[in-house]
């Protein structure tokens, strides 16, 4: 892999500059690869995704909304990966030792710590990640990163409208590319996961979470119900409600949905079931059920219209699974629309899924420090019994 090879494939795809940087990175470093590296997000740009599974083959692959890919032991010699650290321009640290590394590593969470000192339980986490250490341990440049990705996660808590990526980077970094993609991104969203004690959430939720949209008008709700909404100008559309009655959903963008005054039901209906999972809400469809996808934990559109359904005198039945995030989704729905649950999982006819010792630890961590969260009692089932999938229902 020459030069002329790196400069060949970025200047035919030149979107992929960022999935390449994590290999280059590790490459300066000059220790061997890890035999599976994570690029980062999976691309949504389809000519992107089959850019990186040509140049990778059969070892690229997708795992919890990431992109991996696995080296054999000829390709975690770090020298095959000079040329494309050289075509990014990545050079070496500046550490000249592990002693300096060390020290400065410890001088970040340290001066973290003086900066945001009521973030202690956070600082605390993030210097016991392995993802974030090993971004402060290899990155002189980290102290400055931390400082301005703490600012955005405290812009975030109490932000209560959308924001995209680049909005987000122009304003912690002056720079509205960084965090679109590349590392300043895989930290935000590591930083997100601790911040929100959700570690193993894919992007898509955490940003979801935060109200982070990646575009107005990509950023969409899926909803099948009998209503119209009256738009700025004071028009009324009856197009969700035509599309209800030929048995099909709406799909409404951000855009759409944050400028709507107010919805009104065309048909009689006072319930709206409201769904985790896909396939479940393909189902509810075709049984004529009004129902909207969350698409696992609800995005800004997704919380906006269930605010408008219930202005409208509207209640929401939730389904979704019966593990940790299946009642925090469910929690989320609850603070913009009444809420009861589907199925009661205490006489259900199914099988439990037992947890494992990773999923055990966080859900007792979560009863632990979360006394106030109203689906105690459930989670204290799933804790004794295991979780159900909401496909499992059907």
């Amino acid at each position: 892999m020459t030069l002329e090879y790196w400069n060949e494939q970025i200047e035919k795809t030149p979107e992929i500059r960022p999935w390449l940087e994590r290999m280059a990175w590790l490459a300066v470093k000059g220790s061997q690869l890890p035999a599976e590296v994570t690029l980062g997000e999976v691309p949504q740009v389809r000519r992107v995704r089959d850019a990186l599974t040509n140049l990778f083959g059969r070892t690229c692959r997708e795992a919890q909304g990431r992109l991996k890919v696995r080296l054999d032991d000829s390709l975690r010699d770090p020298v095959r990966w000079l040329p494309l650290a050289i075509v990014l321009g990545i050079h070496a640290e500046t550490f000249t030792s592990d002693t300096e590394r060390e020290a400065y590593c410890t001088s970040v969470f340290r001066k973290l710590l003086l900066q945001y000192p009521n973030e202690t339980s956070l600082i605390e986490a993030a210097k016991n990640d392995d993802v974030v250490q090993r971004f402060v341990r290899f990155n002189t440049e980290s102290l400055d990163v931390l400082f301005a990705l703490f600012e955005a996660i405290h812009f975030l808590r109490t932000n209560r409208s959308s924001i995209t990526l680049s909005e987000l980077g122009a304003r912690v970094f002056n720079d509205s590319k960084a965090l679109r993609s590349g590392p300043f991104r895989q930290q935000l969203e590591q930083l997100l996961g601790l911040d929100s004690d959700m570690p193993e959430a894919t992007p898509h939720d955490l940003l979801s979470l935060y109200n982070i949209i990646d575009n107005p008008y990509t950023t969409h709700v899926v909803v099948f119900a009998p209503f119209a909404y009256c738009t700025p100008e004071g028009t009324w559309l009856e197009w969700p409600a035509q599309l209800f009655q030929r048995g099909e959903a709406a799909v409404l963008s951000w855009e759409t949905v944050r400028t709507m005054k107010a919805i009104r039901l065309t048909a009689s209906c006072n319930r709206l079931v409201t769904s985790e999972n896909a396939a479940p809400f393909h189902r509810l469809v075709e049984q004529k059920t009004p129902s909207l996808y969350t698409e696992g934990y609800p995005n800004l559109a997704v919380k906006t219209l269930l605010l408008h359904f219930a202005e409208a005198g509207l209640t929401a039945q939730h389904w979704g699974d019966t593990d940790l995030d299946g009642y925090r989704i469910a929690e989320q729905v609850a603070r913009h629309i009444p809420v009861s649950l589907y199925a009661d999982t205490s006489h259900a006819p199914v099988s439990f899924i037992p947890l494992d010792d990773k999923q055990r630890l966080r859900l007792v961590a979560f009863i632990t420090c979360h006394p106030g969260f109203p689906y105690l009692q459930q989670l204290r089932h799933t804790l004794v019994n295991g979780w159900i999938e909401q496909e499992q229902f059907l």
